[in-house]
């Protein structure tokens, strides 16, 4: 064989291997652009495993057409006493109808009706709209006069409670509905800015975001710095980074990706039950870093390398993340999924969720024996 003949085969051997490298990333590309978007599996038997649950992947040529058979429409009938438990923790007015005065006559023999008892009609679901009003707060002032016939002044004044955002008229509750609509329910402060005019007064969404700001910075920081000193305290800490979008951020596009972290207590037996979410404009290592220092217990993540800079605690990552890839492996044109590495992993992870959903109430020490004899 030539030289020239060894090059060309090694040549068509490389683009052979390219050739089937593209077609794997088109077969993931197209997987993730056009097939199912979930990691759910559903386990039929022991030995079985089924990972779409398109027409496509269960189909059969030969197999016969089922009967179409047509299901009458119904309603699902509600339970005796579903409006009595529906209605019991709310508070209840009684509302009872008599007849007036004037109608109190028999009919018969003229006489006065006399009220025999009531019955029960019906409940009924009454809306209250929400209304403001203003306090004005007046201070009283105290003198002793027995001080001043004697040309003396004593003088006692109560002291004034303090704001919670000074020379303003915001109180705890206007501040308070503020922020619950707008993080709570989403709605952004220019609706609530109508909806305050609705309520007549002429809030305007600029007077709406310093309340925000303000109130966070003199009254919740302080809260929050004391929860992050108590979540560095746990033996288990959670963290994850999602991405998020800010418009009108101030030296940055508004098509610019920023990040929010959230750091987490454990599920089982944490000293507190904490969630801290912090937004910073980038997914770097180093906010994870700054955040968890002086940190040294578990650290649960989905195994993003940025993670890595955090010092001195014991990596612990997730087996859904894990699971994933090898859900991904799996080609999604293929029709034999049995007896590949791939099926195999997700069988093995799919058999320590199961055990894991049996012992989710389960106390530490019980889990930890009941895994142990399962190994």
């Amino acid at each position: 064989m030539t030289q020239l003949e060894v090059s060309m085969k090694k040549r068509i051997t490389t683009l052979e291997e390219e050739n089937l490298r593209l077609k794997e990333q088109v077969a993931y590309l197209r997987k993730h652009a056009f097939g199912r978007k979930t990691e759910k599996t559903v386990v039929i038997c022991e030995d079985q495993l089924s990972l779409f649950d398109e027409a496509e992947q269960e189909t059969k040529k030969d197999a016969p057409e089922p009967e179409i058979q047509i299901v009458k429409e119904h309603k699902r009938k509600k339970y005796s006493g579903q409006k009595k438990e529906l209605l019991e923790n709310l508070p209840h007015e009684k509302k009872v109808i008599t007849l007036p005065e004037d109608k109190r006559i028999c009919n018969r023999c003229q006489s006065k009706l006399v009220s025999m008892g009531e019955e029960f009609i019906r409940s009924e679901l009454e809306y209250i709209p929400a209304k403001v009003k203003v306090i004005d707060i007046y201070r009283e002032t105290f003198e002793c006069r027995t001080c001043r016939k004697n040309e003396h002044f004593s003088i006692e004044k109560p002291q004034i409670p303090a704001c919670v955002i000074p020379h303003s008229i915001a109180t705890p509750s206007a501040i308070a509905h503020t922020m619950l609509q707008k993080y709570g329910y989403a709605v952004p402060l220019y609706r609530q800015e109508k909806q305050w005019q609705q309520l007549g007064i002429k809030l305007n969404r600029a007077t709406l975001a310093n309340w925000i700001v303000l109130a966070a910075q003199e009254w919740l920081l302080p809260i929050i710095n004391k929860m992050h000193e108590y979540l560095l305290q746990e033996k288990v800490i959670h963290a994850d980074e999602t991405p998020v979008q800010v418009m009108g951020e101030k030296d940055r596009k508004n098509t610019a990706k920023s990040y929010m972290w959230l750091y987490s207590s454990g599920k089982y037996d944490p000293v507190h039950n904490i969630r801290i979410f912090e937004y910073q404009p980038g997914r770097k290592g180093d906010y994870a870093q700054n955040f968890l220092k002086g940190y040294s217990g578990y650290l649960h993540t989905d195994a993003y390398v940025g993670y890595e800079k955090v010092e001195n605690i014991k990596h612990c990552l997730c087996w859904a993340h894990a699971r994933r890839y090898f859900v991904e492996a799996i080609p999604s044109d293929t029709n034999d999924l049995f007896g590949t590495i791939a099926q195999g992993s997700i069988k093995q992870i799919n058999k320590l969720f199961a055990i894991e959903k049996i012992l989710i109430e389960e106390s530490i020490q019980n889990r930890q024996k009941e895994r142990l004899q399962q190994e």
